[in-house]
């Protein structure tokens, strides 16, 4: 009985298995399992400026491997992802138009999800009040070595005397947009010079960086533009070696038509003038140039352009301007110093390379921060004059950095 009985029990146990295992459903296969992304960040209707953080979440069944998630704004791509989070900062810029933001992921199994997210633009009064201030700075050290490892919060910027919170930083190398600006008068025929100022900055230009661009102008009796703005290397310097010397020295006409080539120029931006002399017709008995001093640094400034002024000759540096108000020492330091340039004077030519090569530095180490002004300093509808000082938690550093900036 006992026999019969386990064998009963048996038989009943062998059914209920097989039973529950034609009852449990099959394995479900990825193929058929939901693969999506969605955005995280920005929102639709979020306004994009300065650093922007983009997220998106990329929901995969189990075994699915995610191979890259690209993003892009404006049909443009912008970064792919390689790894999660699936997360990157982006520079929106200052434009506050509005955006389209896609991001595709791609899954082991060949497959692919999108998503979309369109931001808002901003304008009038509002975009009035969300002006995003950069200020591009260099930190040297007691020793003039570059500080290069210095952080947002080691930073403090006061515009007009009052504390700014900082909203843009970035160590990183930005694209630059230069116009070579090159006394062509002459005078620099001296010694060879200008042909020894034209291999320096030959030199200069093969050091520039992809995104980086350069115009070209030489100036004697007027300003010149022998190259439009352009990355091409060789095109800049094939236009540098058709400058030669002949005529006084339009110096502020000059520095008013290099400036007039980056008006419309976003981004970093600096003018390198090379020069020998002050702003004198060719005869020595007038000025060279229909515009003064005080309205070349005026256009400067309005321009948001650094000016970095090299100045070459014995005894430049001490030399009086024509009408004998300032030398032109005080005129390339006072340019320099507040546009967040540099000024450097070489007394022999040979030396040029190394100036070049000075500012080809200063470029590379530059800081980038931004702010939004805490007053609304545009409401007035007057281009006024907003002091910047930057200042840093590093003791006995040197800090380059513009002075201020003109409400625009």
């Amino acid at each position: 009985m006992r026999a019969a009985g386990a064998a009963r029990l048996a038989s009943v146990a062998a059914a209920l298995a097989a039973a529950l295992t034609l009852e449990r459903p099959p394995a479900a296969d990825p193929a058929d399992a939901p693969f999506t992304v969605r955005f995280l960040a920005p929102a639709t209707g979020d306004t994009l400026i300065g650093s922007s953080e983009i997220a998106v979440q990329v929901d995969a069944p189990a075994g699915l491997s995610i191979l890259k998630v690209e993003l892009f704004a404006d049909d443009k791509l912008i970064t792919t992802l390689l790894d999660p989070p699936w997360k990157f900062s982006w520079d929106a810029g200052d434009s506050l138009r509005s955006r389209t933001l896609r991001a595709r992921a791609y899954a082991s199994d060949g497959r692919t999800a999108t998503a979309r997210v369109t931001t808002q633009a901003l304008k009038g009064a509002q975009r009035a009040r969300v002006t995003l201030v950069e200020v591009y700075c260099a930190v040297r050290d007691e020793q003039g070595s570059y500080v290069t490892d210095l952080k947002a919060d080691d930073f403090t910027v006061l515009e007009s005397g009052r504390p700014q919170k900082i909203a843009v930083f970035s160590a990183e190398r930005k694209p630059v947009h230069l116009v070579l600006l090159i006394d062509a008068s002459r005078s620099m025929q001296q010694e060879g010079r200008l042909q020894i100022a034209l291999d320096a900055a030959a030199g200069f230009v093969e050091a520039l960086e992809p995104g980086d661009t350069a115009a070209v102008v030489a100036f004697s009796d007027t300003p010149r533009l022998l190259k439009e703005a352009t990355a091409d290397r060789a095109a800049i310097t094939a236009a540098l070696q058709t400058i030669e010397a002949a005529g006084g020295t339009a110096l502020y006409d000059s520095l008013l038509s290099a400036v007039g080539l980056q008006k419309s120029v976003e981004g970093r931006k600096a003018i390198i003038l090379l020069s020998d002399g002050r702003d004198e017709s060719v005869d020595g008995l007038g000025p060279g140039s229909l515009h003064t001093f005080d309205e070349a640094l005026d256009g400067v400034l309005k321009s948001e352009t650094a000016v970095f002024a090299i100045g070459t000759g014995e005894k430049l540096e001490d030399e009086p301007d024509f009408e004998h108000r300032r030398t032109v020492g005080q005129i390339f330091e006072t340019l320099a110093q507040r546009s967040g340039g540099r000024v450097f004077f070489i007394k022999k030519a040979s030396r040029l390379k190394d100036a070049y090569r000075s500012i080809e530095d200063e470029l590379r180490h530059q800081y980038t921060i931004g702010y939004y002004p805490a007053s609304e300093a545009g409401e007035s509808g007057e281009a006024r004059w907003h002091p910047i000082e930057v200042k840093v938690k590093r003791p006995r550093s040197r800090i380059t950095a513009r002075a201020g900036y003109f409400t625009r």
